[in-house]
């Protein structure tokens, strides 16, 4: 699978400026500030279950509106695997058609990136990830891996203990991004 440097890079090559845009799990909301840095018309959203935080939104059901593109970043595995299905035709409802929807979450073949948070309730694979959003509706146009370790962490895992890895089937980047699109 390609390699992305950040998980902002992959959102900004599917937002254009003027797009509606809903973010998932927002926390302090600052994916929205760098997007409308980088995008300065689009019309940002977020939706969070945190009652602290300021957000439009706290549940999916009270969207009113559709979205250009939505996006979740590490969330889905804090759900348990019954839930991923009905949130993700949810999210497909909030969509346009032809929006898009990005979603990131630790990946499996970098087993600390999973394990070191006990809230993550379902680890996902970058396949399954494919097979569940496909699933609820949506087209995969494109699984990336984010790696973004300074250049001496990256010589060294690509490329002097890259055969050590793939031997015993790790992997160095910690995140798998996954984009979709509404037919």
């Amino acid at each position: 699978m390609p390699i992305e440097r950040r998980v902002r890079d992959v959102l900004l090559a599917e937002i254009m400026d003027g797009a509606a845009v809903l973010e998932i799990g927002a926390g302090d909301r600052s994916m929205g500030d760098k997007l409308r840095a980088a995008r300065p018309g689009i019309v940002y959203e977020s939706l969070d279950i945190d009652p602290q935080g300021e957000h439009e939104y706290r549940d999916l059901s009270e969207l009113k509106r559709q979205f250009d593109c939505v996006f979740a970043l590490e969330v889905i595995e804090h759900l348990p695997l019954e839930a991923i299905t009905p949130w993700l035709c949810e999210i497909l409802r909030a969509l346009k058609p032809g929006g898009t929807l990005v979603l990131s979450t630790p990946n499996t073949f970098f087993p600390m990136a999973y394990l070191r948070d006990v809230t993550h309730q379902t680890p996902i694979c970058y396949d399954e990830l494919g097979a569940l959003v496909e699933g609820a509706g949506f087209e995969v146009t494109r699984i990336v891996r984010i790696y973004h370790d300074p250049l001496h962490r990256k010589l060294l895992r690509r490329y002097l203990f890259g055969w050590l890895f793939r031997l015993i089937s790790v992997d160095f980047a910690r995140q798998i991004v996954l984009v979709a699109h509404k037919p």
